[in-house]
């Protein structure tokens, strides 16, 4: 009875400690893309878990990496989260993206990116894979606000270019 208990005992500790190390992975990100008229820039704020960016740096750039603590690891997974994430206009032409830094930010590790606004941006395609080579179930939001009006896309594993129109 006594071997049981203790069996059962240990087999619910286990269990406890399994669920604790992978409830912190969030397995989502979330771009904010915003047409900034007063400065006449398209602003990108991709916005990762902190804990979700320490392990995946860990993973694809080196296992030492601390991102928390160092601002090179922050920027080397900066460099790779803005190489996985591509806009098009809507003649298919790649729009250039120029970074412009990284920000903590609580629990989350903010990348920025930007590119000014042209006359004819009513739309335009997005692809983003971040951490989805990693994680099956990566999860990547984004949010297009022009004048108020926010149009939505969540991009999952596999999935390539998404078409995003642009109310005016």
């Amino acid at each position: 009875m006594r071997i049981s208990i203790l069996f059962w005992l240990s087999l619910v500790g286990l269990l406890c400690f399994a669920g604790a190390a992978n409830a912190h992975q969030q397995k989502e990100a979330y771009t904010s893309i915003v047409f900034n008229q007063h400065s006449g820039m398209l602003e990108i704020q991709h916005r990762f878990y902190l804990h979700d960016a320490e392990h995946a740096a860990q993973q694809v750039i080196d296992k030492n990496t601390d991102i928390i603590s160092d601002p090179v690891s922050r920027e080397a997974f900066a460099y790779y989260a803005i190489s996985t994430f591509s806009m098009q206009d809507q003649q298919l032409h790649p729009l250039t993206l120029t970074y412009v830094g990284t920000e903590l930010q609580g629990k989350y590790l903010w990348v920025y990116q930007e590119t000014p606004i042209t006359a004819d941006m009513e739309g335009f395609y997005l692809k983003m894979t971040t951490l989805q080579e990693l994680w099956s179930k990566q999860v990547n939001h984004i949010n297009v606000e022009r004048d108020k009006k926010v149009n939505s896309v969540r991009l999952h594993v596999g999935e390539s270019w998404h078409y995003v129109e642009v109310a005016k």
